[in-house]
């Protein structure tokens, strides 16, 4: 009598979704008021984004660099300033069942630029817990 009860809970327990966002993105880029660098060049580029489901940390790779951050339960995402070619670097952003939106801020010395990213994910959707 055990051994039936373990498979039917094993079959027919409750599923719990967990948060998971990993995948490819086609990542729209769009300069935003308040540039104080001058002429600066922004173009679209596919965004990658390594998550393990139901993890607390992702990586994003976005025009050939890569940025390790942390994504809580609700998809709100965050890198920490890292070094870049002589720019300070830094994501915040908002994942959904579709894609994301972040905002990433770039300091070079003396001035300051803050880019939009809004990813649209090809392939299964996104899940929260």
């Amino acid at each position: 009598m055990r051994m039936v009860v373990l498979i039917a809970a094993a079959c027919g327990g409750s599923w719990a979704p967990v948060l998971s966002v990993g995948g490819t993105y086609a990542t729209q880029v769009s300069l935003l008021p308040g540039n104080t660098c001058g002429d600066v060049q922004v173009q679209n580029e596919q965004t990658v984004v390594d998550h393990s489901p139901g993890s607390g940390s992702l990586r994003l790779t976005h025009a050939g660099s890569t940025y390790d951050g942390t994504v809580d339960r609700t998809g709100n995402f965050t890198v920490p300033a890292v070094q870049r070619s002589g720019f300070t670097i830094s994501i915040a952003g908002q994942f959904n069942a579709t894609g994301f939106t972040a905002t990433v801020t770039v300091d070079p010395p003396n001035c300051e630029y803050e880019v939009s990213w809004l990813g649209s994910k090809s392939g299964p959707a996104n899940t929260f817990p």
